[in-house]
């Protein structure tokens, strides 16, 4: 046990054959057609292969908005929608030695996904995100100290955090050349050089340690198949938190391997090619601590955990952890260091309102907020709006 302190026809060959050829065509529109619909009768269902939910039914009439939101609806629940995608990787692959592109129009079509070197794959936002901005780096990144001061300015402590995209962390295994290759590597570089420029008071650093944990175990940190970081770096993530709001909260705390199993990735199923990869999984033990209660009724945009110890220290004041996907794979190594967390969606301003989410905020004596890389170089994030700002504002 580890335990750590993660070929042509002829003429006459032709008339005999052109019968059958005949029913080609029609076959092919009939099974183009009405083939979803008869999948459908028999019982297929959409399924989520992308690393989001399905898309809800939109609002009824009465915006320019409904006519795009309901093509992008039904695209979403199209029966049979998933072998489609996978017999158009297959084919993208074979013929052109690529994955294929997801976007049209004039400008660049940026690939979805990704495919590096040994096997490892990268979700093609780094690069769409990076290659077009919709505002400056010291435009998010005011955003972002705007954020803090109303929080602050309120009484409430505010920590935040970024979750480096695996690009960053793993750029070696990126093929030689992409489409975005140089403007990727060019706003990666300036957004951290501002980042680490701006001194914002309450960064919580995930980098550097994360570097350090790939350097000193020779293990990678991130899922090969996947976006996100692998489970102990999850407990990295929470470790670090953990001692920026508290310096001895680690104590009475072990990460103890718990074996190796099959994982399959999040980034072959958007391709549609489903990859697998062994996993290390890990355990983290907190002495003393117990769960008490698990409070569902936000979900899916929020949930609460309140724990209580015998042993290991906890987190007293009411914490709000804002965060996107990577927290939401690492909230079992943070949650456990927390007499009271709530856990809420960081796209929960464009779900369920920005007034909900400064409702929460007003609830709590903590708030900490975690953000992906690829939405800093992109410019943009539901937490960093002008209306959730401004109901943040209003509300505190």
């Amino acid at each position: 046990m580890t335990v750590i302190d993660i070929e042509p026809e002829v003429a006459g060959r032709t008339s005999r054959r052109r019968g059958p050829w005949r029913l080609a065509a029609p076959l092919a529109a009939v099974v183009f057609f009405f083939g979803p619909a008869l999948a459908f009768v028999a019982g297929d269902r959409a399924a989520e292969i992308e690393n989001r939910k399905l898309r809800d039914f939109p609002a009824l009439p009465g915006t320019g908005e409904f006519v795009p939101e309901f093509e992008a609806w039904a695209v979403d629940h199209l029966p049979l929608r998933q072998y489609a995608v996978r017999g158009r990787t297959m084919l993208s692959e074979r013929v052109f030695g690529q994955p294929p592109s997801s976007n049209t129009g004039k400008r660049p079509a940026y690939p979805r996904i990704i495919e590096g070197r040994d096997g490892w794959l990268y979700f093609g936002d780094d690069v769409a995100e990076a290659c077009r901005p919709v505002r400056p780096v010291a435009g998010i990144l005011g955003r972002l100290r705007r954020l803090a001061e109303i929080v602050r300015k309120s009484g409430r402590r505010f920590v935040f955090t970024v979750a480096p995209d695996k690009t960053t962390i793993y750029p070696d295994k990126l093929p030689e050349s992409f489409l975005g290759e140089r403007c990727l590597t060019r706003r990666k570089q300036e957004f951290w050089a501002a980042l680490n420029a701006a001194r914002l008071p309450g960064y919580v650093d995930l980098r550097a340690p994360l570097e350090r944990l790939q350097r000193e175990s020779g293990k990678p940190v991130y899922w090969r198949t996947d976006s996100h970081w692998n489970e102990r770096s999850a407990a990295l993530y929470g470790r670090e938190l953990a001692r920026a709001l508290k310096p001895d909260l680690t104590r009475n705390t072990r990460l103890v391997a718990a074996g190796r199993d099959m994982r399959e990735g999040d980034l072959g199923r958007l391709l549609g090619t489903p990859r697998s990869e062994t996993a290390d999984r890990w355990k983290l033990v907190r002495d003393g601590v117990r769960l008490v209660r698990r409070d569902d009724r936000g979900a899916p945009m929020s949930y609460r955990v309140t724990n209580a110890s015998s042993r290991a220290p906890l987190f007293q004041p009411r914490t709000l952890l804002i965060g996107d996907s990577f927290t939401r794979e690492s909230v079992s190594w943070i949650a456990p260091y927390f007499a009271d967390l709530t856990v809420l969606r960081s796209d929960a301003p464009a779900k369920a309102g920005p007034e909900q989410v400064a409702t929460q905020v007003a609830a709590s004596e903590v708030v900490v907020f975690e953000m992906v890389e690829r939405y800093y170089a992109g410019g943009h994030g539901e937490m960093l709006d002008d209306a959730t700002i401004a109901a943040l504002e209003k509300a505190l």
